[in-house]
């Protein structure tokens, strides 16, 4: 191929060369391809496509054209003196056989590894797409199945026919907050995501609910910043996170039940309980915090942070 240049550029300028010459471009590639292969080595080590893409192709090339460009000069004059013993070296000829290994064997793989990488990390990301969506799907049913559920409204049933007895006030308003649960889930369940301040209404009602029911054995704070009630939140995650609190922990009179619902300008709602777990009676399938932590990768690039202690059970979910 630089014969050709060189015949192109030189009018009595021979495209087939003396041998030497042959062994001498045989050499210079070779030598210049294990050094490109080289720096891609320790650059994938130190500086991997995944990490940084665009940093990643500007440091390569600017690293192999400076070394490379040092390498060519170098072993072409090396070449021309030992090998072919040229009695003339022309500085503009070894200029372009520099510009040309660079260009094929520094430049062009880079750019194509760069946009192969790219193709895939965009493949990647619509197939990752598809599977949030399809997550998406399966949480609002399950939300549906786990809200509507016969389990917690027998419970309530139960509840709401020993107050009618015991204080009829109490009743009416345990059936209205009872209805506001319901209604709220029956319209929200189809959305995507909801302002904060609908979310802790309903929080409200549903814990109190729960409150009517373990009387004084389950504490639930709410400190919700006025600044990020408009933030916005996938519906129905207060309650999946205080109902699996209630689930999985043991409520007693000697061991009551705290639970906090905290949000500020960090950008994160905080849901945190003091962990005492059930020994037995309880089987959990995670599913409701399966389906938070896979509709927020739906939602936002932010992630669901999950911490357990020996005392504490913390959920931190985005605010979007």
């Amino acid at each position: 191929m630089l014969d050709v240049i060189f015949g192109l550029v030189y009018r009595n300028y021979p495209i087939f060369r003396p041998g030497e010459e042959y062994l001498g471009a045989a050499i210079l590639t070779l030598i210049t391809l294990e050094t490109v292969i080289f720096i891609k080595r320790r650059l994938n080590k130190r500086l991997p496509w995944e990490k940084n893409p665009l940093r990643r192709l500007v440091i390569e090339i600017s690293l192999n054209s400076i070394l490379l460009s040092v390498v060519i000069v170098l072993l072409s004059l090396g070449i021309n003196y030992f090998i072919i013993k040229a009695q003339f070296i022309q500085l503009s000829d070894e200029v372009l056989i520099t510009i040309f290994y660079l260009i094929l064997l520094v430049y062009i793989p880079a750019f194509t590894e760069f946009a192969v990488f790219l193709l895939n990390r965009w493949r990647i990301s619509l197939a990752e797409m598809e599977r949030y969506k399809k997550e998406n799907a399966e949480y609002r049913f399950e939300t549906l199945r786990t809200q509507v559920n016969p389990h917690f409204l027998f419970n309530s049933l139960n509840t709401l026919s020993s107050l009618m007895y015991e204080d009829r006030e109490k009743a009416t308003g345990f059936i209205r907050d009872l209805s506001d649960v319901y209604r709220y889930v029956l319209e929200n369940r189809s959305r995507e995501t909801i302002s904060l301040r609908e979310e802790v209404k309903f929080i409200r009602s549903f814990v109190y609910l729960y409150q009517l029911r373990f009387d004084n054995k389950l504490n639930v704070v709410i400190e919700i910043s006025e600044s990020v009630l408009e933030r916005l939140v996938a519906p129905m995650t207060l309650q999946l996170l205080v109902e699996n609190a209630v689930k999985h922990n043991v409520i007693s009179v000697k061991k009551p039940l705290e639970i906090s619902v905290i949000a500020d300008e960090t950008g994160y709602l905080t849901i945190r309980n003091n962990l005492q777990k059930k020994t037995a009676g309880v089987v959990s399938s995670e599913i409701g915090l399966k389906n938070i932590i896979s509709r927020y990768g739906y939602l936002t690039d932010k992630p669901v942070e999950v911490t357990e202690t020996d005392s504490e059970f913390i959920v931190k979910v985005p605010l979007i």
